[in-house]
């Protein structure tokens, strides 16, 4: 019995194609998330202890579309003696604030403070789809 063989040409297409398979599982590299564009960071917060309560005002670098709203934290009271820079601190949702398109200014007043000491504010833009951008400066008020 003659065994046929294969021609040389076919022999070679055979061990290409069988060493690409390895690497055409579909993997190519790790995922990347999609561009995102990052938000205005807040630049100057400040409060400011008032009769109705504490009156804040920020601006953001340059008036952007992207901007729905802001977030507003509150921190938890604490006694001047336990008032320590670098410690961290317990923040809380005060309220959110929706913005009109191209503003650059804004402010609002905390009038629901309950207690005496010093508090911690912070402001958070976001999103049309609530993504958050980047955390502002922390400004402090002395209530008593």
């Amino acid at each position: 019995m003659m065994m046929r063989s294969w021609p040389t040409a076919a022999v070679i297409l055979l061990l290409l194609f069988l060493g690409f398979l390895p690497g055409a599982c579909g993997k190519k590299a790790p995922p990347k998330p999609p561009f995102t564009k990052e938000l205005p960071k807040v630049k100057d917060l400040r409060a400011v202890v008032e009769a109705s309560g504490v009156r804040l005002t920020w601006t953001i670098e340059k008036a952007d579309r992207d901007v729905a709203g802001f977030n507003v934290y509150r921190s938890t009271p604490r006694s001047e003696v336990s008032d320590c820079p670098g410690c961290t601190r317990d923040f809380q949702l005060i309220t959110s604030i929706k913005v009109k398109t191209g503003e650059s200014r804004f402010q609002m007043v905390d009038s629901y403070i309950e207690g005496k000491g010093r508090f911690y504010y912070q402001v958070v833009p976001f999103d049309n789809r609530d993504r958050a951008g980047p955390e502002s400066n922390e400004a402090k008020v002395l209530v008593e």
